[in-house]
């Protein structure tokens, strides 16, 4: 067993937080399930074990095999875990005392994690509810099946809106300890870019930068916050394949970030040239990303619609595509039936916190508000945050530009918004590949805040910065 790593936070912060839970339901018991190690490919070789964001948020408590009872009187909470045996003292040395625990997450009252299932069955028996959140690890999906003696469909179709909902309530506005978590992160992803971006150079392969950025984080033992993106391949969204060779004149996007001590995520993607100059065609396509990218960070503020954000930042790059000769016609006419989405193809951002998507396990009540749906139209359905900002969110501005041939094919095939694109003018940039730039902000009183120390971003910044 490993030494928490969880920042000294107030135990009473967890026990208010846990409170406000109790405070917006209507009665019943609330399960907080921790998750248990994952196993590779058989049960001792595990994954590097993860705790559960929710149980993180509501506990502090990182070790494996937990949870966690909250009942409808306030304060009263009983933390379950499972007694130290001497083969894992052994192996794993003896951790924590479980005693320690749960005064550190405000908890008073201790039991035997085999003992859980026998207290779920006395709640049900006294007519309380129990409120649990989605399990999207399918051992947790089996877990509460076991515990409320059902099928693993009725544990899916018995998961809490009330709790989703007020779950998403409060951890989409941050703490300032919580937004100094995510600065402590952002320290050290800020390291690993721009380690990256000095030692990228014609001859290497994304796999020697890709563990780059892993070294640099495990120096400061930090863990990634999730597999980073390393490509030359910038038009695949998600491509993690290290495979590819770096050439003289790619452009080389990286998508990476740290957690912080406590389990915050960052989430930055730089994109620059390898070999230290921007061609002059890859100048003017990054120029139109960095202005929706300062345009959007201009517009964020308290009461804004993120969905006017987002909407903004696609006028602001089809204004650029259109002075590039790629698209034509009016711009808001073009956002509003959709044309930019061949370049544009996902949302502005996403919310984050203890999770690099926060809270992405609890679907669209994080990102959408009640009763709004989410887009049929291609492109904006991608959009995960559309609701009406408040102080304190912190999120991801990250637009992008991307030429995807096989989208770039079938549209014109189709016919697809020859009104407001160039296809003949399309072709020079069909192997271009994609650009994108992400920051991740607070949202204040009075507008927003870049957070973290300042990575290369502007031309003259990153080529001084590449292979420097």
């Amino acid at each position: 067993m490993t030494e928490p790593r969880i920042a000294a936070v107030s135990p009473q912060v967890y026990r208010d937080r846990r409170n406000r839970v109790r405070e917006a339901l209507d009665g019943g018991v609330v399960l907080w399930l921790g998750h248990v190690p994952q196993p590779r490919n058989y049960a001792a070789n595990t994954y590097p074990f993860r705790q559960n964001s929710h149980f993180l948020y509501f506990t502090g408590l990182d070790q494996p095999d937990q949870a966690l009872l909250s009942y409808p009187e306030r304060d009263f909470d009983v933390l379950f875990a499972r007694p130290v045996t001497l083969d894992e003292v052994v192996w794993s040395g003896a951790g924590p005392e479980r005693v320690e625990m749960a005064k550190s997450a405000g908890v008073e009252t201790v039991e035997n994690i085999d003992r859980l299932g026998s207290y779920l069955t006395k709640a049900r028996s006294q007519g309380l509810a129990i409120h649990y959140l989605p399990p999207y690890q399918g051992s947790s999906l089996f877990r509460i099946a076991e515990l409320l003696v059902i099928e693993p469909s009725e544990a899916t179709a018995g998961q809490s809106k009330e709790l989703m909902k007020e779950v998403a309530n409060q951890r989409s506005v941050k703490a300032d300890w919580e937004i100094s978590e995510i600065e402590s992160a952002l320290e050290v992803t800020a390291a690993m870019h721009r380690n990256a971006m000095a030692a990228a150079r014609p001859g290497l392969h994304e796999h020697d930068i890709a563990g780059l950025l892993q070294g640099a984080a495990l120096q400061r033992n930090r863990q990634q916050a999730f597999q980073p993106i390393v490509t030359v391949h910038g038009e695949i969204l998600h491509n993690e394949s290290y495979s590819n060779r770096l050439e003289d004149g790619h452009l080389l996007l990286i998508d990476a970030g740290a957690e912080s001590p406590g389990y915050y995520a960052s989430d930055i993607t730089r994109t620059f040239p390898v070999g230290g100059r921007f061609s002059p065609l890859q100048a003017g396509i990054y120029e139109v990303v960095r202005k929706a990218h300062a345009g959007a960070i201009e517009a964020l503020g308290p009461a804004m619609s993120f969905r006017d954000v987002h909407l903004r930042a696609c006028r602001i790059m089809v204004e650029g595509l259109r002075d590039a000769g790629l698209m034509k016609g009016d711009p808001a006419d073009a956002v509003e039936a959709g044309a930019h989405a061949l370049f544009f193809p996902h949302g502005l951002g996403h919310m984050l916190g203890l999770d690099v998507h926060d809270m992405e396990d609890l679907g669209d009540v994080v990102g959408y508000g009640e009763g709004e749906k989410r887009s049929g139209q291609f492109g904006l359905n991608y959009l995960r945050l559309t609701r009406v900002l408040e102080p304190g969110m912190v999120i991801t501005i990250e637009p992008g530009i991307y030429f995807i041939p096989a989208l770039i094919d079938r549209w014109k095939q189709d016919r697809m918004h020859r009104d407001f694109i160039d296809y003949d003018r399309l072709e020079s940039y069909r192997k271009f590949g994609g650009i994108r730039i992400e920051d991740d902000v607070v949202v204040t009183a009075s507008g927003s805040r870049v957070l973290g120390p300042a990575i290369p971003r502007t031309i003259p910044e990153l080529e001084a910065a590449a292979g420097s």
